[in-house]
């Protein structure tokens, strides 16, 4: 049940009154601090998140409804930043794991090894050098393994959306491996003559 302190406070927020803000963060500061230090157990991610949480806020508190419980809100944002944060951090680890620990063919040589490691280097380089949301749609496709509806909503977009997407993605993605075979080319050219 909201409290009549929060209803008055969502009526200002979403009318901008002067100060309506600082009251919001007053009032629920500290609940929204232990609940991301409980959360990650780290006060140092916690700092991090906590500030993240009340730049989103900030961002989006116009956005309210009328009669929109603003405390389950905050926890909302407060747990989606230490999701996101720990959905990276799964990432960055899987895929320095898996660098780590990719064991090499049994045929392969030197030769061979050098330049399939040049390869993952340039896919992970086209990668980064993308659009955030050219990036994201390819790790969740491509790594993660969704698909179809369920990549549509995890983006929170509709299918037909994630599809094109995914597309342009891909064309950007060979566009950028082009360029980085072209510019390989053209170094070992230079280097050769």
């Amino acid at each position: 049940m909201i409290d009549e302190v929060d209803k008055a406070l969502v009526e200002d927020l979403r009318a901008r009154r002067a100060g309506s803000f600082d009251r919001l963060y007053a009032r629920h500061r500290e609940r929204i601090w232990a609940f991301l230090v409980r959360l990650s157990g780290d006060r140092v991610e916690a700092e991090d998140l906590f500030q993240e949480t009340w730049i989103s806020a900030a961002k989006h508190v116009h956005a309210l409804q009328a009669g929109s419980d603003v405390r389950a809100w905050l926890y909302a944002i407060a747990r989606n930043k230490h999701r996101s944060a720990r959905r990276f951090l799964l990432f960055d680890l899987r895929r320095r794991e898996a660098l780590a620990h990719e064991p090499m063919p049994a045929s392969a040589t030197p030769d061979g090894e050098l330049e399939r490691r040049q390869r993952l280097r340039a896919i992970e380089n086209a990668l980064e050098s993308l659009s955030q949301a050219h990036r994201e749609i390819l790790i969740l496709s491509v790594l993660e393994g969704l698909e179809g509806p369920s990549l549509a909503a995890a983006l929170e977009i509709k299918e037909d959306a994630m599809r094109k997407r995914l597309s342009r993605a891909r064309a950007e993605l060979s566009e950028a491996l082009a360029l980085a075979e072209a510019r390989t080319l053209a170094e070992a050219r230079r280097s050769s003559s």
